[in-house]
């Protein structure tokens, strides 16, 4: 049985040998339940979507939760590297960096709602000291740019779980602009 890897590896994964599984990594088992839909992901199934046991996605992960963790993490990076490097106002980069965030999760975030929250994701962890170093840039103190960016990032991940529950009660584009607009002017940060 060819393995379903094969054709779609990483340009760094290492090609299995003969009767031995495929090599994984962590980036392709997101990947694979990204496209099979977080709603239906299950060990069993992603492995059989992978071509795999089951037992050899155990030495990646430890449980659903880890696979969640790095579905989330796969999506939060999409959504930074659309941003760039170029320097900008922190507030522009907060609206743009809220719509990129959205443009990932939309597909996938009714499925699963608060599930895929980022938590203390190793990605998310880097973002926030992106975040600081940004703010700090513009003259604001660490400590408030990173309580700032958590009410920043729960706001508009609550507006995304909400947005799926009310799909047919709200005009979500024009109503997502205007919550951003009033989130980021609302903000808790001092400028320096």
């Amino acid at each position: 049985m060819m393995s379903a890897l094969t054709s779609n590896q990483p340009e760094n994964a290492v090609p299995a040998s003969p009767g031995r599984p495929a090599v994984l990594s962590r980036e392709r088992l997101a990947e694979a339940a990204i496209e099979m839909g977080i709603g239906k992901l299950t060990v069993r199934g992603l492995a059989a979507r992978l071509g795999v046991g089951h037992s050899a996605l155990y030495r990646w992960v430890r449980d659903r939760d880890e696979i969640l963790d790095l579905v989330s993490d796969t999506l939060l990076e999409r959504a930074v590297a659309k941003l760039g490097q170029e320097p900008e106002d922190w507030r522009e980069w907060l609206v743009r960096f809220a719509r990129s965030l959205r443009a990932e999760f939309d597909p996938i975030i009714g499925e699963v709602g608060i599930a895929l929250f980022p938590r203390t994701t190793p990605r998310y962890q880097a973002l926030i000291g992106e975040v600081e170093n940004r703010f700090a840039q513009s003259g604001i103190d660490k400590a408030v740019a990173a309580d700032t960016f958590q009410i920043f990032f729960l706001t508009v991940w609550g507006w995304l779980a909400v947005e799926k529950a009310c799909a047919d009660q709200i005009d979500h584009a024009r109503h997502f602009d205007m919550m951003l607009d009033a989130l980021v002017r609302g903000l808790p940060v001092a400028d320096g």
